[in-house]
Parts: C-alpha cells; structure tokens; sequence
C-alpha cells in the first residue's frame, strides 16, 4: 500500500497490522511485571478502536472541507473536534475506571495511527532515496 492510496482503507490495516506485534510485546511486558494480561489487552483494544475511530472522524471532516462542503467555524477545523476529544476523554476515562494497567495500554493504543503514519512516512523517505 502507498500513502497516496484512499486513508480510509489504508491506514486501518496498517494499524492492525502493527497492533499484532505490540500485543505481543504489551503480553510479554505484562506478564514480566505480573500485571493482569486481560486489563492490558482490553485497554490497548479500545484505545485502538477510539484511535481509529477518532482519524475516521478526522478525514470526514477534512473531505467535507475540501469539498466546501461547511463554512464558518466548522470550516477553521471545529467540525468534529471536540467531538473526538469526547471520545477520547471518555474511553481513557472507562479504562482508568478498569484499572491503571488498562490506562496505560489505552494510552499506548491511542497513538498507534500517529506512529503508523510517522512510520510510514520514514519508511517511504529512506525507500526514495
């Protein structure tokens, strides 16, 4: 897959693809620490599920601005913003209500598109040259 392919489709897989060794390495963590596996995975679960979620948000927002299709406040980038801080702030908070372990790996979860994407972009700016 290349960068310039639809985000919608590319990035997702990306970050499932990248999730499976991170599960491993989060088990492999939580059982050295005797932390409980189950809170861990669950935290990282949902943390990639609101990630996810949260940057479907985001390129809604930005095709509909390219399209011209909002204006006013919604066009400086208000449209869904707060909206996506919600969800953040909600699925940190049921995990921190679960456990610490759970909000620590939700944490980690949560920033899986930005590393996939940063990531990505290294990767294709050392295969270019």
């Amino acid at each position: 897959m290349k960068l310039n392919d639809d985000p919608i489709r590319a990035v997702p897989m990306r970050v499932l693809l990248a999730s499976l060794p991170m599960i491993a390495i989060l088990t492999g963590v939580a059982h050295l620490l005797e932390w409980p596996i189950l809170h861990v995975l669950i935290g990282f679960s949902v943390g990639v599920i609101i990630n996810l979620i949260s940057f479907y948000l985001m390129v809604k927002s930005a095709k509909k601005l390219l399209n011209k299709e909002v204006g006013g406040l919604s066009a400086i980038g208000g449209n869904g913003f707060f909206g996506r801080l919600v969800l953040y702030g909600v699925g940190l908070f049921l995990m921190a209500h679960l456990s610490l372990y759970a909000l620590l790996a939700a944490a980690i979860g949560v920033s899986m598109v930005g590393l996939v994407l940063k990531v990505g972009s290294i990767l294709s700016i050392n295969s270019s040259q």
